[in-house]
């Protein structure tokens, strides 16, 4: 009896020990590609930056411009579809002493305080949430691009989100900014700097795919494919150095190349097949979601999950 103990307890010690160490490797693949690494840097300048770290992304605040220069965040698929209400309630951040926006520079100005994080993806967190309606996460935005284009570009981010594997926990790394050149017009109502345009830039480690998008500060119903752009562009307009802590190898050819069948778009004019483009490759074939809108009409997303069904139906 005495030796069937030591048996079980050596097999059991054996069986820890190889958990350990398989789940020390994931940890190291994981801890090999860091949001932290990989946030931008403005070349050829040297403007006050502020870094703020949150408990769900980071900020890198322009006290110049009275608003992010970029804003940094991880979605994966547990991260979508949180239950946790929005707030509505704008708050200063203490650690800019006053540098930041508040209600008086948004008041009667027609422009809304555009989230570059959005709620919406911080909804898996009470604290995440409220962390989202700091001014630090926020940039002026007229309100046609705001609640058009712009909003469609994030529920786009959250269908790629949704779509990835539940194992996926690395998810995808994205960015996003305003484009503020010397011209930008300050706003008559308070210290605002109106961006000419917004980016976002979406890298999927697990796939070695990447997304960047620059749209134009207006209102708009074209297609979100039709502004997609090399993330080397996407450098030359913001002046900005992204991907910057990948290997050279990897950052140059992700930085080249436009892949726009890389990833799954949810609009009609948007759907793609996913098929190979360039050195971008994406692992998996998309396919129609079999569920049904509310109208009782097919639904026209794409998915990759295996039920069949996109992250609305499953």
């Amino acid at each position: 009896m005495v030796f069937r103990h030591l048996l079980l307890g050596f097999v059991g010690f054996l069986y820890l020990g190889l958990g350990i160490e398989g789940g020390y490797a994931q940890s190291k693949k994981e801890k090999a590609i860091t949001l932290g690494n990989l946030h931008p840097r403005i070349i050829d300048s040297d403007p006050k930056i502020i870094m703020l770290n949150y408990h769900a992304y980071d900020a890198g605040y322009s006290v110049e411009d009275v608003q992010p220069a970029w804003v940094g965040y991880r979605l994966n698929r547990n991260r979508v579809g949180g239950f946790v209400e929005r707030t509505n309630k704008f708050q200063r951040e203490p650690r800019l002493a006053g540098s930041d926006a508040s209600d008086r520079d948004f008041a009667g100005s027609g422009f809304d305080k555009g989230h570059l994080v959005p709620a919406a993806d911080m909804a898996w967190s009470v604290q995440s949430m409220m962390e989202s309606f700091s001014y630090a996460n926020v940039s002026p935005q007229s309100i046609g691009f705001n609640r058009g284009i712009w909003k469609r570009l994030e529920s786009q981010v959250r269908d790629w989100a949704a779509d990835l594997q539940v194992n996926d926990t690395m998810g995808l790394l994205v960015w996003s900014g305003p484009v503020l050149r010397g011209n930008s017009r300050l706003s008559t109502f308070g210290r605002l700097r109106i961006p000419e345009a917004f980016y976002k830039v979406v890298y999927h480690p697990g796939e070695e795919r990447v997304a960047a998008l620059l749209l134009p500060h207006l209102s708009s119903i074209s297609s979100l494919e039709g502004y997609l752009l090399s993330v080397d562009s996407l450098e030359k307009v913001t002046g900005m150095d992204f991907l910057r802590g990948l290997p050279d190898q990897i950052e140059e050819r992700l930085e080249r190349n436009v892949c726009e069948s890389c990833w799954t778009w949810s609009t009609k004019a948007g759907t793609s097949s996913r098929k190979s483009s360039g050195n971008q490759s994406p692992t998996s074939d998309a396919m129609s979601c079999s569920g049904t809108t509310k109208a009782g009409k097919p639904c026209r997303n794409k998915t990759r999950d295996s039920s069949g069904y996109c992250h609305h139906h499953r």
